[in-house]
C-alpha cells in the first residue's frame, strides 16, 4: 500500500469516528459497584470461584466512543465490535484470613455458560500484608475480541486460592484502545 493510500485510509477512518461511528472510535467507561462496602463486604471462601461483583451502581460513561453502547452491563464486559482491543482495570479493597500467604486469581471468560471453560485472561496475586489487613488491589489485563468474546460478551471471575477471601470497593475501568 503506498504512503497516499495509506493517508486516504487513516482520513477516511477519523471522518468515520467524527461521523459518530463508535466502531473506529477509542473512549472509556467506569463501573463501580454499589453492593459490598467495608460494612458489607463479600467473603469468598478457600477454593471458591465466582464471578466478580459490579453491580454498576455507580458508572460513568461520559468518554465512552461517540454513539458506543455501554461497555459493561452489570454482569459482561460487552464489546463493540470484532478486532476492538481493550485495556482492563479491576480495582478492589481485600483482605485474607490466611496470614501473609494468602492468594486469589482473578480472570475474564469468555464462555457463553460463563464456566470459565474459555479464559482468555488470568492473574495471581499473592498477599502479603498478613491477616485480615486492608490493601487496594488493582488488576490490568489487555484483550482483544473475536466472535466468541462478541457473541458472549466477558465475564470477569474470582477464585480465592489461598485463605477467605474479603472484598469491597469493587470498580471496573474499561479502555477501548482501537476499533477493529
Amino acid at each position: 500500500m503506498s504512503l497516499q493510500d495509506e493517508m486516504l485510509e487513516y482520513f477516511s477512518r477519523m471522518n468515520e469516528v467524527e461521523k459518530g461511528n463508535y466502531m473506529a472510535g477509542s473512549g472509556w467507561a467506569l463501573y463501580t459497584d454499589a453492593q459490598y462496602s467495608a460494612g458489607s463486604p463479600l467473603v469468598i471462601s478457600q477454593g471458591a470461584t465466582v464471578d466478580l461483583p459490579n453491580n454498576a451502581g455507580s458508572k460513568d460513561e461520559s468518554s465512552l466512543p461517540t454513539g458506543s453502547p455501554a461497555l459493561y452491563d452489570g454482569t459482561r464486559i460487552q464489546p463493540n465490535s470484532i478486532n476492538d482491543n481493550y485495556d482492563v482495570r479491576v480495582t478492589f479493597k481485600a483482605s485474607t484470613s490466611s496470614g501473609s500467604s494468602g492468594g486469589f486469581n482473578v480472570s475474564l471468560d469468555i464462555s457463553e455458560a460463563g464456566d470459565d471453560s474459555i479464559t482468555v485472561a488470568s492473574h495471581p496475586i499473592r498477599m502479603l500484608r498478613g491477616s485480615n489487613v486492608v490493601q487496594t488491589y488493582t488488576i490490568n489485563f489487555p484483550v482483544f475480541c473475536k466472535e466468541t468474546f462478541k457473541a458472549n460478551g466477558g465475564l470477569l471471575r474470582i477464585e480465592s486460592v489461598t485463605g477467605d477471601l474479603t472484598m469491597y470497593d469493587i470498580s471496573l475501568f474499561l479502555v477501548k484502545t482501537y476499533g477493529g
